[in-house]
């Protein structure tokens, strides 16, 4: 989690490393990656049970053009603890 913990507007969660990538599309409904560098909005479903979680906005970075030098995914998900708390353990 890169933003503040509690209760918020927006949170974001930030995904570093090879993987990256492969996590953001077991979490999406489509399998096709945004754009880097380029707001997406998506739906994001628990990778095992297909539940719905949330519809946040993505990023992508790639390595080393990113905050971690890294391949990066950003998730601008809603702010909630029980939101926050589905994403971190899908």
């Amino acid at each position: 989690l890169s933003s503040g913990r509690g209760v918020a507007g927006v949170a974001v969660i930030r995904i570093s490393g090879p993987r990256a990538d492969d996590v953001l599309l077991a979490m999406s409904r489509t399998k096709k990656l945004p754009l880097v560098r380029q707001a997406t909005l998506r739906t994001l479903v628990d990778p095992k049970t297909k539940e719905m979680l949330d519809q946040a906005m993505v990023l992508r970075f790639k390595a080393p053009s990113s905050f971690t030098g890294e391949d990066v995914v950003e998730i601008h998900c809603h702010g909630g603890i029980a939101v926050i708390d589905a994403i971190l353990d899908a």
